[in-house]
């Protein structure tokens, strides 16, 4: 599993619009990604290629666990990277107009 997953990304999104509340969302939510980014790179190919050597030099007992484990670590940082932090830009891009229209209204 990758290190930086969607909890993790998603927190250090929070904790990027904390620390730069008055910055363009969309350079927030880059550094944010960013951050992770390399991190998450790495402990993924890492964790891909252990489970690779396991899957083709384990026996035939473990060779379908690895396999599984493969598809995870690769789906699980897609997401995480691409699915997960556009997702929150989207909702808390449509969240934030709403904030400045109420304040507009006021």
């Amino acid at each position: 599993m990758p290190s930086c997953d969607k909890v993790v990304v998603f927190d250090r999104i929070r904790e990027t619009f904390q620390n730069h509340p008055r910055r363009d969302r969309q350079k927030n939510f880059n550094d944010s990604l960013n951050a992770c980014l390399a991190r998450t790179v790495n402990t993924s190919v890492s964790t891909f290629i252990v489970l690779a050597v396991i899957f083709l030099l384990g026996g035939d007992s473990i060779r379908s666990f690895a396999f599984a484990m493969i598809l995870g670590v690769v789906i699980g940082t897609f997401s995480s990277l691409f699915i997960a932090a556009p997702t929150a830009y989207l909702v808390m891009g449509a969240r934030i107009k709403e904030d400045d229209t109420v304040a507009e209204e006021e």
